[in-house]
């Protein structure tokens, strides 16, 4: 028997591939009943994956919209932490690293310790927060900051980029769709974001469960481009299957 958490993301993924599902079709599919089935969908709905219409579930459309970077914080702030933890264990002493920008990639931060890196951002906030780790020496972007995101992009940010090497990039998502790729709100940060995966040796993005199955308007790179990915246990099935056939490693926290 699937537990709650295995039985809802694998509900959302079989509603990925179909858009609609009855609730008597679902009960037994997962050899349950039709109340635990409802909960399951009440849960889903409550999170904003889902519609409910005359004994169908629906898969809300996945265009999403873009949250300011105040509420992007009360989402998810444990998880967050927990996947800043696991990114930092990918770290070795000496490297030179990007973050970019956003709250989960912020997490890190607060792992490093004693780690000595060289680090590019292009959050505002990451940059102060760096400020305090005495080992780590901190390099800025440039560019024109978005208040909305304390996030800098646009030329100045684009030339940095290409006269530099990195070992790493940690990428923060906005959408992570099988189909449309690795996305993000603003034009000009999918392209930094595109030259900060050029840059870097190894591309790692880290996100919670909810962006799968989601996308905005601007490509970052193929889904399959990725080198790891970091996310929790509510990674549906078929996109974990898909992304380590590709050779992406998965890690879940």
């Amino acid at each position: 028997m699937k537990s709650t958490v295995e039985r809802r993301a694998e509900i959302l993924a079989l509603l990925q591939q179909t858009n609609s599902q009855r609730v008597e079709a679902l009960a037994r599919h997962f050899g349950v009943s039709t109340v635990t089935i409802r909960a399951d969908l009440n849960h889903l709905e409550q999170q904003g994956h889902i519609t409910r219409s005359h004994g169908f579930a629906v898969l809300k459309s996945r265009l999403i919209a873009e949250l300011s970077i105040t509420d992007k914080r009360t989402h998810y702030p444990e998880l967050k932490q927990r996947i800043g933890e696991v990114a930092v264990s990918l770290l070795k002493d000496g490297e030179r690293i990007i973050l970019d920008s956003g709250t989960t990639t912020k997490a890190i931060v607060s792992h490093l310790g004693g780690l000595g890196l060289t680090v590019l951002t292009n959050g505002l906030d990451i940059a102060m927060e760096l400020a305090s780790c005495p080992n780590v020496e901190v390099r800025m972007t440039g560019g024109v900051l978005r208040k909305n995101a304390m996030s800098f992009s646009g030329v100045i940010a684009d030339t940095n980029l290409q006269f530099n090497r990195f070992d790493k990039v940690f990428l923060g998502v906005d959408g992570f769709d099988i189909f449309k790729g690795v996305t993000t709100f603003n034009e000009q940060e999918a392209h930094l974001n595109r030259l900060m995966c050029e840059a870097a040796d190894q591309v790692i993005v880290l996100t919670d469960s909810s962006k799968f199955g989601q996308y905005s308007n601007f490509v970052i790179c193929k889904a399959n481009q990725i080198d790891v990915l970091i996310t929790d246990d509510g990674l549906p099935n078929n996109y974990r299957d898909y992304l380590e056939n590709e050779g992406v490693k998965v890690i879940i926290v």
